[in-house]
């Protein structure tokens, strides 16, 4: 079966996982504890989706969607000559930082000079796609990344400078230290062409972890809790 440069199905994510396993042993118990990756259709494409992953930026995924609603609402529609019309105070009472503000504005400004141009980087080979995408600034590795996995369902990209993939790998391999965007690098080899569904693989077995350790800690709270209350009647 060919290897696609996408994963636009079920089937594509099954391959993956297969491939990986096989390379890499180590990925065993991370793939048990995480459990079988569901299935995700693809995000929305192009300007308003870029500009949500600019957002979301340092925020929690609650906090973040909240911030760009109430965006979404000032900016009608959403596109970039209404954007930039926008006055900064009005998406500062968003909640939008004046660095974000200015990330957004500097996106919206090269779409419209042909700059950055969405349609072409849906055809471009990955490294092509990446370049083309951090040229503009406000564009970060991280941002070109998780667009390339995260909207246009790019099956081999591998955000090094993503800390909590970094710290994930730490903790599921058992690494002496995290390791720096070189290391992780060099840890990804045997994991292409499908380095995205890797790092969802990790993403998701940290996700539990911490959950795990969140209830743990809140069983026993409750338990001192209801020792000192015995205690006290």
């Amino acid at each position: 079966m060919p290897k696609p440069s996408r994963i636009a199905t079920k089937a594509h994510l099954g391959q993956a996982v297969a491939h990986l396993l096989a390379a890499d042993k180590r990925l065993h118990p991370v793939m048990k504890r995480a459990g079988e990756l569901p299935f995700r259709s693809r995000r929305e494409e192009g300007f308003e989706a870029l500009v949500s992953i600019v957002v979301s930026q340092q925020l929690s995924v609650a906090a973040a969607d909240t911030i760009f609603g109430r965006v979404k609402e000032k900016v009608v529609p959403f596109a970039p000559a209404e954007l930039l019309a926008t006055a900064p105070e009005t998406l500062r009472a968003c909640g939008l930082s004046a660095p974000k503000q200015k990330h957004m504005r500097s996106i919206a400004l090269a779409i419209q000079d042909g700059t950055l141009d969405l349609e072409r980087v849906r055809a471009m080979p990955d490294d092509d796609a990446r370049a083309h995408l951090t040229a503009v600034k406000g564009i970060g590795p991280w941002t070109a990344d998780i667009y390339l996995m995260a909207s246009l369902g790019r099956a081999d990209i591998w955000p090094v400078g993503d800390v909590g993939l970094q710290a994930a790998i730490h903790r599921a391999l058992n690494l002496r230290k995290r390791p720096n965007e070189k290391q992780m690098e060099k840890l990804s080899k045997p994991w292409r062409p499908w380095r995205t569904v890797a790092a969802r693989m990790f993403w998701i077995h940290e996700d539990l972890i911490r959950k795990e350790k969140r209830q743990a800690e809140a069983a026993r709270k409750a338990v001192a809790k209801a020792g000192k209350k015995a205690k006290a009647g």
